[in-house]
């Protein structure tokens, strides 16, 4: 279905484009990766959440919804400075060869214009201003303006008597771009305000992001764990090519900024000639390696995490709690990955206690998969309904209804609104985030208030461009 489309809107498409771009790519091959996205790192464009227990995720027969919050990660975007310039080391590789290229590489052959040709386009979201293709689907700005669509058709009628709400948004310049566009594609009938959050080290726990001012927070936590894991799969990819291609001389790092160049194309572009090097195999190893690395840097594997998530979880409690009393019923927050998967940590979801290993691959029973939590785009609601005179919480992630293990007796699969808010109290009970981050060294700020005092604050950070 998506390719018929492509192909009927590429006529119409093709001459509106800036005139700065590259050549149009071949429309037969957008859209057609999508098997693949699961597998990489959390880079490639979003996708619903692959496992799914058949609960629907709209409100149970007979419930009202009466809350719904969304804490979302910006959208599809270029990759940032960093993984640009690992991936563009790569390339000069393949643009100083100076033979043909054989096996896997040979659409190199073929006029081949590298999609990081702009380095402006670096941290950037993804957009009609900046694709490398104007019918590609997967742009940010189109992921979030759907996804806005897609909450106004469940949630509207939280809305019905709003007159204006406020949007939350990290000062991440891609972060606020996400937000914007779900903004500006809700209409302008709610009269959005934009409540930026400074995302900086000094702000405390009045933030969006906590790991960013947790000062004690060790980023390479148990490296020496997760980079255990065997490399040999890169070694099988950069040896495999240099063998097609005489003289080429990837290595390991170059085998690795591969599945970068793969997934961050297919953003800018809508596909990438790149992800056809790999086999079945070597993508599930560079998914699982990912997946161990986000488990011990950001997720339950990492000393931190539950107490940076529960900065975010504790504030999502009180909303809960203060439903009947606050005017507003509906709560948007944007931010980063990393912040995501803090909170989904201190709320547990995805924590059934077996650390991820680099000794073996746990198919059958592995649990923590980063990239299905957090691809580009992610977003998790909770949604508080109520039925008959009982209140219930539960949480979609991605498209997909997870229920908590140790409560969902509930509508849905759910959990009744003051055994969840002890269940959350229960998981952050032994949490001090000013104390264990040492905050009061930078900031006087020793918890979240932008829900509450929005409106007399006005919170307008400077965008970080860089």
């Amino acid at each position: 279905m998506l390719q018929a489309q492509l192909l009927l809107l590429a006529a119409a498409l093709v001459e509106a484009a800036p005139a700065y771009k590259p050549k149009i790519a071949d429309v037969t091959k957008i859209g057609t990766q999508e098997s693949i996205f699961p597998f990489l790192a959390g880079s490639a464009p979003h996708f619903s959440y692959p496992v799914s227990f058949g609960i629907p995720k709209e409100v149970p027969e007979k419930c009202t919804m009466k809350q719904v919050q969304v804490f979302a990660r910006h959208g599809e975007r270029f990759p940032t400075s960093g993984t640009g310039d690992a991936i563009t080391s790569t390339y000069y590789k393949f643009s100083n060869y100076t033979s043909s290229f054989n096996g896997s590489l040979t659409f190199l052959n073929d006029d081949y214009e590298f999609f990081l040709f702009d380095r402006d386009d670096l941290e950037e979201e993804t957009s009609w201003e900046n694709t490398l293709d104007p019918i590609n689907p997967y742009t940010g700005e189109q992921d979030s303006q759907r996804h806005a669509r897609e909450f106004l058709y469940q949630y509207s009628e939280l809305l019905e008597n709003t007159t204006s709400f406020p949007i939350f948004a990290a000062n991440r310049k891609r972060v606020y771009d996400t937000a914007k566009y779900f903004a500006d594609a809700l209409g302008v009938k709610y009269n959005v305000s934009m409540q930026v959050i400074d995302e900086g080290t000094d702000v405390g726990a009045n933030t969006l992001t906590p790991s960013f001012s947790c000062s004690a927070f060790n980023w390479s936590e148990h490296k020496d764990v997760y980079g255990n894991f065997s490399n040999q799969y890169l070694k099988d990819i950069s040896g495999r090519l240099n063998k097609q291609n005489k003289g080429l001389e990837l290595n390991t790092t170059d085998a690795a900024n591969l599945f970068d160049w793969c997934a961050f194309e297919i953003n800018a572009k809508g596909y990438s000639d790149i992800c056809d090097v790999f086999t079945q195999e070597e993508l599930v190893k560079w998914s699982y390696y990912n997946d161990m690395h986000t488990y011990y840097r950001d997720g339950p594997g990492n000393s931190l995490a539950p107490t940076m998530g529960a900065v975010n979880f504790n504030a999502s409690i009180e909303l809960l709690k203060q439903s009947d009393q606050l005017d507003l019923k509906v709560w948007l927050s944007f931010t980063h990955d990393v912040n995501l998967v803090n909170y989904l940590t201190a709320v547990g979801l995805f924590d059934d206690g077996k650390k991820l290993t680099p000794d073996n691959m746990p198919f059958q029973s592995q649990l923590f998969h980063g990239s299905w939590q957090v691809p580009q785009g992610a977003r998790i609601y909770t949604q508080l309904y109520q039925c008959g005179d009982q209140s219930y919480v539960r949480y979609v992630v991605n498209d997909v209804v997870i229920p908590i293990p140790s409560c969902a007796s509930g509508p849905g699969f759910s959990c009744e609104l003051d055994e969840f808010v002890e269940y959350g109290y229960n998981r952050t009970s032994g949490t001090d985030y000013v104390a264990s981050c040492d905050t009061t060294k930078s900031s006087n700020e020793t918890e979240l208030t932008f829900y509450w005092d929005y409106t007399t604050k006005n919170y307008n950070a400077s965008l970080i461009i860089e």
